[in-house]
């Protein structure tokens, strides 16, 4: 029963890296454009993760809101 529990927890934890991973790719595959709107809609202190990935694509593009 624990080896099903633990693998089970670790599914999860796989699924959730791999679902952060596509949320970032989705950000990275973003037009200017909407990458600003989506910024401009997290860009609320403290920011959310979210908000990060978006600044941070901004920051790597060297656009500014």
């Amino acid at each position: 029963m624990l080896k099903t529990k633990m693998k089970r927890v670790a599914d999860r934890g796989d699924h959730a890296v791999r679902r952060v991973a596509e949320i970032e790719a989705s950000i990275t595959n973003l037009f200017n454009e909407d990458l600003l709107d989506l910024a401009d809609i997290f860009k609320a202190e403290p920011r959310t993760p979210i908000g990060d990935m978006a600044f941070s694509e901004m920051a790597r593009r060297n656009i500014t809101l």
